[in-house]
């Protein structure tokens, strides 16, 4: 074992497992190891919210291994002297081709190019909000899955008649408004926030990731039914709630679509909204924005580009300048949106 893997946590030599289980993600298995008391219960808060099937028997070849287990002691940050990056509130160290991902209380350190993670919960992660430990697995499948042609986008994804649009823009650039007013309308969603996307031999295919939204609770004077779904974050953020869409307006996930249209959105002062063309350089330039693991995998940037590259000449691209009138109304989306069919 390496002297930075050694610091960074590494592997156990011989883990005292209790358990093993299957997992399917879009056609990779992910093999799930755990040992810990008590550590069963944890899982369910990982793998609820993200599109996994569990998949019974052994004999699979798994393209990801996880391992789970629990600690009561403190973790402690590897390397003092590296400043880490900051993530969805997360603290990332990277070295020698590992990265180690912590939330403070528990630790995600994943070897990307070998296709395994080690999760370890502090105190099996009950000190941690379910958000938190969402977060935590989140980025750090981040690190794995572009090893397995999967990729992110910081955008959201809803379908339409089989065409799919993705909205894509900064937190706060009103995504998750938009998202819900055409899920109200009848439109099927993948994400609010968050996808993977993948190349193949039919285009760039996008999929759902991250299933519950986060909503601005104000969202709630344009619609009373979301009120009593939303449950508070840990942040002491009171601009952003989780929101459980399924309770509300069910059968209409989809877990994957064909992107066709984009759209970058962006509030602004103006009284009226207007959606506008973009051309391609910019949009190239965007979209690369908006998809941080980019930078997170140096090993695999130019198959993640090409595959933007990909997205970007297989849609329609436009600027949606968010005005008063949506603001104020938002199911005129859909109004704005018709007129550029």
């Amino acid at each position: 074992m390496k002297k930075e893997d050694e610091k960074l946590g590494g592997w156990e030599a011989e883990m005292a497992e209790t358990g093993v289980d299957f997992y399917s993600l879009y056609e990779l298995i992910i093999e799930v190891r755990w040992e810990g008391e008590g550590i069963e219960d944890e899982l369910e808060q990982f793998f609820s919210s993200f599109p996994f099937t569990q998949v019974g028997g052994s004999g699979h070849a798994a393209d990801v291994t996880l391992h789970f287990a629990a600690t009561d002691t403190p973790l402690k940050t590897p390397y003092s002297q590296v400043t880490p990056l900051s993530f969805y509130d997360l603290s990332i160290y990277e070295m020698g081709g590992s990265v180690y991902i912590s939330d403070g209380l528990s630790s995600f350190y994943a070897q990307p190019q070998a296709g395994m993670g080690q999760i370890t919960l502090y105190g099996r992660g009950k000190e941690s909000h379910r958000v938190s430990k969402h977060n935590l697995f989140l980025v750090g499948l981040f690190h794995l899955l572009p090893y397995q042609n999967l990729y992110h986008l910081h955008a959201a994804g809803l379908v339409r008649d089989e065409k799919g649009y993705l909205f894509i823009g900064e937190s706060g650039s009103g995504k998750s408004s938009l998202s819900l007013s055409l899920v109200r309308q009848g439109w099927r969603y993948l994400s609010d926030d968050v996808l993977l996307f993948r190349p193949s031999m039919n285009g760039v295919e996008a999929l759902s990731f991250r299933k519950q939204f986060f909503l601005d609770p104000a969202l709630s004077r344009h619609y009373h039914e979301i009120s009593a779904h939303l449950e508070e974050t840990p942040y002491g953020d009171d601009t952003k709630q989780l929101f459980d869409v399924e309770s509300v307006y069910p059968d209409q996930f989809s877990s994957n679509c064909f992107p066709r249209i984009l759209i970058f959105t962006r509030i602004v002062p103006h009284a009226e909204s207007a959606l506008v063309p973009i051309d391609r350089a910019s949009v190239m330039v965007r979209l690369m924005q908006q998809s941080a693991t980019l930078f997170f995998n140096r090993q695999v940037v130019r198959a993640h580009a090409d595959a933007l590259k990909r997205l970007l000449y297989q849609t329609t691209h436009y600027q949606l300048f968010a005005g008063v009138d949506l603001r104020e109304d938002p199911a005129k989306i859909s109004e704005i949106l018709g007129c550029h069919e």
